[in-house]
């Protein structure tokens, strides 16, 4: 019994032995040769959550690499939190490492070394190693997984420049999306009372017809309970928010109060914002319908004969609207009544005239008896 475990301590020493002098070897080479650019992403993908006395799987995910041909890193673990029960060789595209080592170099860390067979190389994604833990810790505990002294070089032994990502795991049952909204909401939870900031509509009375929807809506500054009231009846609720709505859709005739209450439900404080609400009635326009059994008439629309081309209809001109520009008139004098001084004129020219035919009458008697006395 004494001959076998000394053979197997024997065989384990070397195998550890010749895995350190492969290490320094590749360490060697590597560091005499150019760093490439590109850098591959090396990741810890662990679970975030893990049973109290459970195994969980862990795997070192590799993301885009190009030609692969040997790889080491270190992981780091809390062993008082989670301890590794096996390490399995992981692969690339489907192709295995063709030879793979790890051995725990402390308590807590795990060292892992693999390579391609010589004169080849592997391209792509996939895993590094699948490591299976036991979680041994109470609930509520956590671990890092942290990666170290990572190292990957390529066919041409140039080293591959790597991003090498990190872990955590906790042990406990994961928290559903209601715990952590109200763990979320608890945090949130103000001390103080709280003021609506914000509210719509912007005016204190506000108009509707009856039947008519109408929305309102308040922003607090913190987070809290309302209650929306309409004439002091309570008809809606909104717990632990920082904005509600109250919908309407069917207004009915009156005057209505309607206010929205925001209280902290841990201080008992509370704001309060009121709209008064005035809805009406609506005026019905009859629509004129037929009597049954009759069909309206379609409106017949003129047509022309055929070649004939419609005449324009004249738009009628209107004359110009002249303004009839004032003049002035002067007055014609009226011819005075003949009076007396008139008759006097006329009588003294009758009597003038008289006396010339007399005096003519005279001289002709005189005449002719001149010549009957010769």
């Amino acid at each position: 019994m004494d001959r076998k475990e000394r053979s197997r301590g024997r065989r384990g020493r070397k195998t550890s032995v010749a895995a350190d002098i492969l290490l320094i070897i590749i360490a060697l080479f590597i560091a005499v040769t150019p760093v490439t650019a590109q850098a591959v992403e090396v990741r810890v993908n662990a679970p975030e959550y893990v049973d109290a006395g459970g195994t969980f799987t862990v795997t070192i995910d590799i993301t885009d690499v190009t030609d692969l041909f040997s790889m080491q890193f270190d992981l780091s673990f809390d062993p008082d939190v989670v301890k590794i029960r096996d390490v399995k060789k992981g692969e690339i595209n489907g192709e295995e490492f063709f030879t793979f080592m790890h051995r725990s170099i402390a308590e807590g860390t795990e060292r892992v070394l693999a390579f391609m067979q010589p004169g080849k190389s592997v391209s792509g994604s996939g895993y590094l190693a699948e490591i299976e833990f036991k979680a041994k810790g109470e609930v509520g505990e956590k671990s890092n997984l942290n990666l170290s002294k990572g190292l990957l070089s390529n066919s041409s032994a140039k080293e591959i420049s790597t991003e090498w990502i990190s872990s955590e795991i906790r042990i406990g049952e994961e928290k559903g999306e209601e715990e952590e909204e109200e763990e979320e909401e608890k945090e949130e939870v103000t001390p103080g009372s709280p003021n609506i900031t914000a509210w719509n509509p912007a005016e204190a009375v506000v108009n509707n017809t009856e039947g008519e929807s109408r929305t309102f809506n308040i922003t607090v500054d913190q987070t809290a309970d309302i209650s929306w009231q309409i004439n002091g009846t309570e008809v809606q609720t909104n717990e632990s928010t920082r904005e509600a709505v109250f919908t309407n859709t069917s207004a009915v005739i009156g005057t209505w109060n309607i206010s929205a209450i925001a209280t902290n439900t841990t201080t008992g404080l509370s704001d309060m914002h009121t709209w008064i609400w005035s809805v009406t009635t609506t005026a019905i326009t009859p629509t004129p319908t037929l009597a049954p059994g009759v069909t309206p008439a379609p409106t017949p629309t003129p047509t022309l004969a055929p070649g004939e081309t419609p005449k324009p209809t004249p738009t009628p001109m209107l004359a110009p609207r002249v303004t009839p520009t004032p003049t002035t008139s002067t007055a014609t004098p009226k011819p005075a009544v003949p009076g007396f001084e008139v008759i006097l004129a006329i009588a003294g020219m009758l009597s003038i005239a008289y006396i010339l035919q007399e005096g003519g009458d005279k001289r002709n008697n005189e005449r002719n008896r001149d010549r009957q006395s010769y």
